[in-house]
């Protein structure tokens, strides 16, 4: 395939990128000078609040002008196998990145971006920390086309000896009907929001609230601890019912919010194998499509909760060769997937992992003594002196982790698990639900082993496994075990020919 010559020429965004540079520094005043403009609404007599709101406002359209300049200086074109970028006001930026380098091009559509017809095109590469670069607005046909050529070249080059480096052949691409293997279901999508991580959304209101009382503290003069500490002593009885409504409230609003929260984000959520790449595309207001080659795909996890097990489904996560930082945000992400369509999605990315014959190898019990006495024994004292010193119920009942860390300790060693076979590796662990992380070993770069003090006098040791998706760590192993899963990892990867880069 050939592209068209417009790819070879410098060009410029959309023009419809203007207006997203709009809506984007607007967006920033907005998140920056809410607290200035609340006291502004609240006291509009405050001098000192209208001249901090001018002059921020000010620096904000100076910047807004800096940024239409810089559009117009923005260009990208294909030049010599590399994606080229030329941009900037007073000083001049070049950026080229080797197709080579490409790890993905992920497409992001908000609801600006469908309504204009344009993407945001994310280029990222293996050794960058967030997206080596972003094209803010390209026509949706355009931005396919760019992505078509880099990967047909990508897939080409694995079977072509040579390239020349001024000359960029034409490249055929077999044109593959696309698989779905998965598509969300409105039904699906309860399930899914029914089954999150519930305490995880109350984490981030609780921690959302004590921010926003400092914030008025700050800006106000109002003690709202204060107001509350005094309103519950005063009213101890009006205090308590409070406390009463409050916490079923408080639950009902972190259910609602992570229902919500999963139906925008895995809306429309589907599932897709093309060719010798996989891609999930989802979204409510904000459409994200990510990609991932089947070469470059490092761990495939998935993962089940007493919740997700009522239902019967499992999130899965595809992770690829990415920085440490950036691999979460970079994975292939499926919420929720019967057992059938993980087995179905392991047999197209790993075919002979149903043919694997496993050794198993267990986790030493010494973990579930440590685990009881760092987070059980060790808090329920400090709980239990806190309780006597202030003669507070609350704290005498936060002294139940202790029986609560013996449960978890043991749930955890008893499903903690190492397995190996010739070609895989599965780590499978789990306290109240259950996770299974698969690696190819040929894909491994590196093992190392580590042992404590505690360890070394009971002949235990630490296994890490590092692959370019992640790392896998497997305590309170049996050192000689450990000692020959280490020998036979790196035997495996020197003795294997095949490359994943």
């Amino acid at each position: 395939m050939e592209p068209s010559s417009h790819l070879y020429q410098p060009q410029r965004q959309s023009p419809k990128a203007v207006l997203l540079i709009l809506l984007k520094y607007l967006r920033i005043i907005v998140r920056q000078m809410w607290p200035i403009l609340l006291i502004v609404l609240i006291n509009p007599t405050n001098g000192k609040g209208i001249i901090i709101t001018v002059i921020a406002f000010g620096i904000a359209l100076i910047s807004l002008i800096y940024s239409l300049v810089a559009y117009t200086r923005y260009y990208f074109f294909i030049e010599n196998n590399e994606l080229c970028v030329r941009s900037g006001v007073f000083r001049k930026t070049v950026l080229n990145v080797p197709f080579d380098r490409i790890q993905s091009i992920d497409f992001k559509r908000n609801l600006v971006h469908q309504f204009l017809n344009v993407v945001s095109v994310q280029v990222d590469t293996a050794g960058s920390k967030g997206s080596e670069l972003e094209l803010d607005a390209i026509e949706l046909e355009r931005a396919e086309e760019l992505r078509e050529f880099i990967l047909a070249y990508k897939q080409a080059r694995k079977t072509v000896a040579t390239y020349s480096d001024t000359f960029l052949p034409p490249i055929p691409i077999v044109q593959e009907t696309p698989e779905l293997i998965l598509a969300l279901s409105p039904k699906d999508l309860m399930k899914i929001g029914i089954s999150e991580n519930h305490l995880r959304t109350a984490a981030i209101i609780f921690a959302f609230f004590l921010g926003l009382a400092d914030d008025i503290d700050q800006l106000l003069g109002w003690d709202v601890y204060g107001q509350l500490e005094n309103t519950t002593t005063a009213m101890s009885l009006f205090g308590l019912l409070a406390t009463l409504v409050a916490i079923p409230l408080f639950i009902v609003i972190s259910f609602t919010i992570t229902l919500i929260r999963t139906v925008l984000k895995y809306y429309g959520l589907k599932f897709w194998r093309e060719g010798k790449s996989y891609k999930v595309v989802s979204g409510l207001f904000t459409r994200n499509e990510k990609s991932i080659q089947k070469s470059k795909i490092q761990v495939i996890r998935w993962v089940t909760s007493p919740l997700k097990r009522l239902f019967g489904i499992y999130q899965m996560n595809i992770y690829q060769a990415a920085n440490v930082d950036q691999n979460k945000d970079k994975s292939l992400v499926i919420p929720g997937c019967y057992k059938e369509q993980v087995d179905h999605t392991l047999d197209t990315i790993v075919p002979e992992f149903k043919h694997a014959v496993f050794t198993s190898h267990r986790m030493h019990p010494a973990i579930v003594r440590l685990m009881v006495v760092v987070f059980g024994f060790i808090p329920a004292v400090l709980f239990g002196l806190m309780a006597w010193y202030n003669e507070g119920m609350m704290q005498w009942l936060l002294t139940l982790v202790f029986p609560l860390a013996i449960l978890m300790g043991y749930l955890y060693q008893r499903k903690r698990r190492l397995k190996i076979d010739p070609d895989f590796m599965i780590s499978e662990g789990g306290i109240f639900g259950n996770s299974s992380k698969l690696i190819e070993i040929y894909k491994i770069q590196s093992v190392q082993i580590h042992s404590s003090p505690m360890q070394r006098r009971r002949g235990l040791t630490s296994l890490h496994v590092y692959t370019a998706g992640g790392e896998i760590a497997f305590p309170y192993l049996n050192e000689k075990i450990a000692r020959q899963a280490r020998d036979y990892i790196l035997y495996r990867v020197e003795k294997e020919e095949k490359s994943w880069m």
